[in-house]
């Protein structure tokens, strides 16, 4: 913060973007098939890639890589929800791009083990 005020001025005086302001890093981006637990704070401009898991309480800061598991106080990834084959066999089903029907008439994909 290197102005003379913590108020959001910019916006409420001057009428700049929200985006300019000092309190902005822009829009939070949160990718499809994201869990986010309770009491989380997700930071302005942060991007939650797909798959990701944010654990309750967790102040995420940064960008969390798609299928990664992220925890405290700042958020830091935990470890990866799968392995490379299984971040790769996810995204080249795309299934969250499937209707209903197709996700009824793929039981099998959704219950067992991706690896």
């Amino acid at each position: 913060m290197d102005i003379p005020t913590t108020y959001a001025i910019q916006l409420n005086y001057f009428s700049k973007r929200f985006e300019d302001d000092v309190v902005s890093k822009g829009d939070i981006i949160i990718d499809e098939d994201v869990w986010i637990g309770s009491n989380s704070v997700i930071l302005s401009g942060v991007h939650i890639g797909r798959g990701a898991v944010i654990a309750a309480g967790a102040v995420v800061t940064h960008d969390v890589e798609p299928y990664s598991i992220v925890a405290g106080i700042p958020a830091k990834k935990i470890k990866m929800r799968f392995t490379e084959k299984g971040v790769k066999k996810m995204e080249e089903s795309k299934w969250w791009t499937w209707d209903r029907e197709k996700i009824q008439n793929n039981k099998i994909f959704f219950t067992q083990n991706v690896e």
